[in-house]
């Protein structure tokens, strides 16, 4: 008799071997207990921090890859109105849609922050089978 795995990518597979690192970087002492680097162990956990990173990162910024990152950032010192919230998001889920074809995207909700001249971006999405994730990030206006 057959057993069904399910839609699990290859890389889980293996528990033991890493997929990627998390980010932010540890300040962990590279001799003692606390390492430097933190990596995950699951292709769900890494596409988290696969999010962060491509919306932090403005287009153009890596030297090598002039095509990868968000236009997220040229909205800074933009007014901070509902037509820039809406732009904003359709932004966020078109790329989603276009680069990252393995998330199944469930919601966009991006907010205003009046009082710290900011926009509250939160992603509700699904990988495989896995539960509901979310990814949460500031954009300074």
């Amino acid at each position: 008799m057959a057993i069904e795995i399910g839609n699990i990518p290859a890389f889980d597979q293996f528990p033991s071997t890493g997929v990627g690192l998390a980010i932010p970087f540890n300040n962990g002492v590279i001799n003692g207990n606390d390492p430097v680097f933190t990596v995950n162990y699951t292709t769900s956990k890494q596409i988290k921090y696969n999010l962060i990173n491509y919306f932090l990162t403005r287009k153009g910024e890596r030297i090598f890859n002039p095509n990868f990152g968000s236009k997220i950032n040229n909205f800074l010192f933009e007014q901070n109105n509902p037509n820039t919230v809406e732009v904003i998001k359709k932004l966020i889920e078109d790329d989603i849609k276009t680069l990252f074809p393995i998330i199944k995207l469930k919601e966009v909700i991006v907010t205003t922050n009046f009082d710290n001249y900011s926009i509250t971006a939160q992603i509700f999405y699904s990988v495989f089978s896995s539960l509901d994730e979310s990814v949460e990030f500031n954009i300074p206006l």
